[in-house]
């Protein structure tokens, strides 16, 4: 059987099993959340070794030569001497600068990194409260602003929304490395965009809106919110100032209860046109079919799914 090295500690494990599993079964603390590969608070460490590839799919290229994996997404197949991910010394320190509540249980982050971040507006990372409780969040802010901002939908029992509730201006954490494809290509310079959003999957969409305006994107874009329940979209005020400044942003916030009844209506203006999805992985299902039969092939479709973290 193969034989995992980790803190000091030697174990052996069946061949196939699930790492972040075997670990947590010999009382390893390693992080985790959503078992999925898409929040990356289960890194650990394997430095020249054999690594599945599945295991660092979704991680930067510097972290992959680093030897770093997803250990949800790690088959066991051979010996492998493993260091956990500590926050502290692997990832980037920030100063939480401004928490502001929002209606809806949304509450934005603002952070003011201590050295620079390098990311593309629209991608997400991992903020580490401890080495134990990380969550993915999208950047909602542009590399060109000097805090990086994060809107979080706080969960009633959930670990990471009890800590960051009771944080204050002042107080550190850490970043993990910015990755993730919905982000602006400026080879879409002259495309139709159609960004989908539901909830806080605003955040990177919105973001990326501003940057493709930002790099003077030549084509139409629409952005679509659909906000819970009947409240108001919690954005409304400065993305209706944007609009109202944009003669090329059209903006369309409705509630979820008019979510079926704009599907229906849904038309694609050009063939030409990408459309960019963020939300549940519910929403961006419901979503897959109205845009294929509006015009739209499948390689036109981007997306991003939350998923909900298993610890809350």
């Amino acid at each position: 059987m193969p034989e995992l090295s980790i803190r000091g500690h030697q174990f052996q494990v069946p061949a196939g099993s699930n790492l972040l599993s075997a670990l947590q079964a010999a009382g390893q603390p390693v992080s985790w959340s959503c078992r999925a590969g898409q929040c990356q608070s289960c890194l650990v460490q394997a430095p020249a070794q054999a690594i599945p590839a599945a295991a660092q799919r979704g991680l930067t290229p510097q972290q992959q030569a680093e030897g770093w994996l997803l250990a949800c997404q790690c088959s066991v197949e051979q010996d492998m001497q493993l260091t956990l991910h500590d926050p502290a010394s692997d990832g980037l320190p920030a100063q939480i600068e401004s928490l502001e509540r929002l209606p809806g249980g949304i509450l934005v982050l603002r952070l003011r990194p201590l050295r620079p971040l390098r990311y593309q507006a629209g991608q997400h990372l991992t903020l580490w409260l401890s080495p134990q409780l990380g969550r993915s969040y999208s950047l909602a802010s542009l590399p060109t602003e000097p805090l990086l901002e994060f809107h979080l939908q706080l969960h009633e029992g959930g670990a990471f929304s009890n800590q960051i509730r009771q944080a204050e201006p002042g107080q550190q954490l850490y970043l993990g490395a910015a990755t993730g494809h919905l982000c602006y290509d400026p080879a879409w310079h002259d495309r139709p965009l159609l960004l989908l959003a539901r909830g806080t999957g605003l955040a990177p969409l919105q973001a990326l809106a501003r940057d493709a305006l930002r790099q003077e994107h030549a084509a139409p874009i629409q952005l679509w919110h659909w906000s819970a329940a009947e409240q108001d979209c919690y954005l409304q005020q400065p993305l209706r100032e944007l609009a109202a400044n944009t003669p090329s942003l059209q903006l369309h916030l409705r509630t979820r209860a008019q979510f079926d009844t704009d599907l229906r209506a849904l038309r694609i203006g050009s063939r030409n046109s990408l459309a960019l999805l963020c939300g549940s992985p519910g929403f961006i299902e419901q979503l897959r079919r109205p845009l294929f039969m509006a015009g739209l092939a499948g390689r036109q479709i981007i997306d991003e799914a939350f998923l909900a973290p298993q610890l809350g």
